[in-house]
């Protein structure tokens, strides 16, 4: 199958090799009548926005160490949690 835009990639650069590659996979997937399904990277996001609140809201809680030590605890048990 020859593709009216060639895609062109950097072969000393492996990302641009597996970006140029993905699109491709996609490209022939989408084109034979299946859908793309981007939930589990939704997913992951979500799951990371919700990680980067934790840990914004652990470092500018009000008190300072030694009474705040129970709330960073909890956000430290809850870090692992959303880390998939």
């Amino acid at each position: 199958m020859a593709s009216k835009n060639p895609k062109k990639a950097n072969l000393l650069d492996h990302h641009s090799l597996k970006h140029v590659l993905d699109e491709a996979v996609s490209e022939v997937i989408t084109s034979r009548g299946y859908k793309e399904n981007v939930t589990m990277s939704n997913i992951r996001l979500v799951m990371g926005t919700i990680i980067i609140v934790i840990a914004l809201v652990a470092q500018f809680y009000n008190k300072k160490f030694p009474e705040n030590r129970n709330f960073l605890i909890g956000c430290i048990g809850l870090y692992p949690l959303f880390l998939c």
